[in-house]
């Protein structure tokens, strides 16, 4: 089968397509032809050499997020059949129940090899079916980036209607919270540096929109909050002080990703805002395959589609990260294999 394996030391220009033997099956394990996968901001991170994680053991296989087709089972297997149209959760060890060290010790793409592979194998608990109203595109643009925003939103907020969420800029997480905020009926306002994308996350039923490259965007957010700021922020850029400032006394803030780079100089957080107006600060590190099953199951529902900004071919996956390094998708970007 044909597969890329990012090599040492980590760059682009390391990240190399290679024939391999097939992997092969046991027990409780399904393999799978894989369809399409999908780009996050930690791919291109850990692609480029700006992210590792302790202990990551090169060469291994990058990208975290795949769908395809069951195309054989372990004798254990008891719920999977060849033909099955799956998608693969992030973390393979978490498969239901509340976080845990042991279960998110293994992250595909990372501390274990991930999905850019024309073949993967997996344990049955960590595959998910598809839904028939999603592509193979569209469904591997969920485990990552929908899980965290269902995880943050549906899961640990609740939310109901009349709640209002910030969500900072228009990548994958920012949009699925978008899409699932409105699912529950609550207000939501969100930013870019681009009018274009600010556009299209109106058109997709977005309250409020804010050009963040403006004077005091914060300000424009207090004002439309009658000052008091939101109840719950999807904090991807990670800049902790605008986040504290900007959430209601009794508010959420998702600690997500730091696609923001460190804070602005001289500007540290007041952390005394935490005690004083009983902020919670919530680490979301992407979830089960349960959720994975809920967020699907939500979607389709629903009859809502995931937004794919743009799809490139297995030979073009150095385009895609350098597409996804530049900051000029609105959603999710696919990789057909």
């Amino acid at each position: 089968m044909k597969a890329y394996k990012l090599h040492a030391p980590k760059s682009f220009g390391n990240l190399l397509p290679g024939e391999y033997d097939e992997p092969p099956v046991f027990d409780n394990e399904v393999k799978i032809a894989v369809k399409a996968v999908s780009l996050n901001f930690r791919d291109w991170a850990l692609a480029s050499g700006t992210l590792s994680y302790p202990g990551e053991k090169l060469p291994f296989i990058p990208f975290s997020d795949a769908s395809g087709e069951v195309i054989a089972t372990g004798s254990k297997v008891k719920h999977l059949k060849i033909g099955d149209r799956v998608a693969v959760n992030f973390f393979p060890d978490w498969h239901s129940g509340p976080y845990s060290a042991q279960k998110t010790r293994f992250a595909l793409g990372g501390t274990r090899d991930g999905v850019l592979a024309e073949q993967v194998v997996f344990e049955e608990e960590s595959v998910v079916r598809i839904p028939d109203t999603l592509s193979y595109a569209e469904a591997a643009t969920f485990p990552c980036a929908a899980v965290t925003a269902w995880h943050a939103l549906a899961v640990e907020a609740q939310l109901k209607p009349g709640d209002t969420i910030l969500l900072l800029g228009t990548g994958g997480v920012s949009v699925f919270g978008l899409q699932i905020a409105k699912m529950f009926g609550a207000k939501v306002i969100i930013t870019s540096g681009s009018e274009e994308k600010l556009a299209r996350a109106a058109a997709m039923g977005a309250d409020h929109t804010i050009n963040y490259k403006e004077e005091n965007w914060q300000g424009q957010v207090k004002a439309l909050t009658g000052g008091k700021g939101v109840n719950y922020i999807l904090d991807v850029v990670g800049h902790l002080t605008d986040s504290l400032n900007l959430t209601k006394s009794g508010g959420t803030i998702f600690l997500i990703g730091m696609v923001g780079g460190p804070e602005k100089e001289n500007d540290s957080p007041n952390m005394r805002q935490v005690t004083l107006r009983r902020l919670r600060l919530q680490g979301i590190y992407v979830g089960s395959a349960d959720m994975l099953k809920e967020v699907y199951k939500a979607f389709s529902a629903n009859k809502i589609k995931p937004v794919i900004d743009k799809t490139f071919t297995f030979s073009q996956v150095k385009e895609a990260l350098t597409y996804m390094g530049n900051g000029s998708h609105f959603g999710k970007i696919v990789v057909n294999i």
